[in-house]
């Protein structure tokens, strides 16, 4: 296998890419690359890193054809939204006129039949990315006393005492 050869400005890149980018798997991608270009096998490298043999290979394949683009996460496919950006747009709009919790939001929308169903956690996750935010609702009184007075005073906690 030939030696990788990089020029000092590509070593100073990948040695901070290795260090300080923040996804995990692009920095051990960049030190994969360094310890290549430093004379270690492919399964030395794999062995160090603990991935498999195919995996170091990748990561030189793809610095040899894409350079330093070559060690970014390519895009995750996964499952289509169940709403388009319309359909999520008016729940946003619904929540900001209306407010409260999701459930009377999903309720209020009413959902037709051409409309997909989604559940209560797809709701709070649509909202979510638009940066809107629940407070915990408090599902039990506060323990005061009709005049206003807390039923318990600080000092009684810890005392042990029982009073008659």
């Amino acid at each position: 296998m030939k030696l990788l050869e990089l020029s000092s400005d590509e070593r100073r890149t990948l040695r901070e890419m290795g260090i300080f980018h923040q996804h995990p798997r692009t920095r051990m991608r960049a030190q994969g690359i360094l310890r290549l270009s430093q004379g270690l096998t492919l399964q030395q490298t794999a062995d160090e890193f603990m991935v498999h043999l195919n995996s170091v290979e990748q990561w030189r394949q793809r610095w040899n054809k894409l350079g330093l683009a070559g060690l970014y996460e390519g895009r995750h496919t996964g499952r289509p939204r169940k709403w388009t950006a319309e359909q999520r747009q008016s729940l946003g709009e619904l929540a900001q006129s209306e407010g409260g919790t999701v459930v009377a939001l999903l309720r209020h929308i009413g959902q037709p039949q051409e409309q997909v169903p989604i559940s209560e956690n797809t709701a709070v996750r649509y909202l979510k990315e638009m940066n809107f935010s629940y407070k915990r609702y408090r599902y039990a009184l506060k323990k005061t006393q009709p005049d206003g007075l807390r039923a318990r005073q600080r000092g009684d906690w810890g005392t042990g005492s029982a009073r008659s």
